[in-house]
């Protein structure tokens, strides 16, 4: 059983949907109608139902069948919205080039990969996917505040059904062990897992993005409060270049 499996069935409940996010990729555009989006990293597919409501047309993956099988479940029929698994580092080949105007990646997904190197395949993956002046979205934890702040453990998520215990434990290789602890309350139940995660910093993401992509803005939270290195999220928005349709 995978990490993300494993929390399949409490994971609507301890990750609704946040409105916010829906509301920010909506304002990117005058209108979401005939836009074409992709979600990678979907998990249960909140977020791409909600945009999908909205009158965008959706392709979704996720690594995790766990994951999907539940998204497809949810998905109401009538809505122009797809699920599929997929992987981050091999997706291009799976979609037409410069097709979507919206890529996006939320949730802390991007540090699961195993390397920087791997982080700037994605980028590249999404580079060939997403049309010129297309938006790139990506949102991860701050990793610049918890390398500075050398912050161990996430807010405690409770809800009426699950409590889920989040541990930062770092390695001397700079890899971070996400350990956590998924408890039942109704079943008396627990479920522990650890994940190695990779931190990515602010200023690696703007390296990474600056050669391909421009208008590179940063925000720290769905409102569009200002980065700082307190803050929680990192959040960056992006524009595919012209020029750079292919695989560098």
């Amino acid at each position: 059983m995978t990490f993300y499996s494993s929390i399949a069935k409490a994971y609507d409940q301890i990750f609704p949907l946040n409105k916010a996010q829906s509301d920010f990729m909506e304002a990117l555009f005058p209108t979401l109608m005939d836009k074409k989006v992709l979600d990678c990293g979907c998990g249960t597919g909140s977020l791409a139902i909600e945009l999908g409501r909205r009158n965008a047309s959706v392709e979704a993956f996720d690594l995790d069948e766990a994951m999907i099988t539940k998204a497809i479940k949810k998905c109401p029929q009538a809505l122009n919205v797809r699920f599929t698994t997929n992987d981050l580092l091999s997706f291009a080949t799976d979609y037409k080039p410069d097709s979507f105007n919206l890529v996006y990646c939320l949730g802390n997904t991007l540090p699961h990969l195993p390397s920087l190197k791997d982080v700037a395949h994605y980028f590249n993956e999404v580079l060939q996917v997403l049309k010129t002046d297309g938006y790139l979205v990506m949102q991860i934890v701050n990793y610049d505040r918890v390398l500075n702040d050398k912050v161990v453990e996430l807010p405690t998520i409770e809800t009426e059904d699950y409590s889920f215990e989040r541990n930062y434990i770092p390695e001397p290789n700079g890899v971070i062990q996400f350990s956590t602890v998924l408890r039942d309350k109704q079943r008396d139940e627990s479920f522990t897992q650890s994940v190695p995660l990779i931190p990515i910093l602010k200023e690696e993401i703007k390296n990474m993005l600056s050669k391909y992509f421009t208008d590179i803005q940063f925000f720290a939270s769905f409102k569009k409060d200002a980065w700082r290195k307190d803050s929680f999220h990192t959040i960056a928005v992006a524009k595919k270049a012209p020029g750079h349709t292919c695989k560098p």
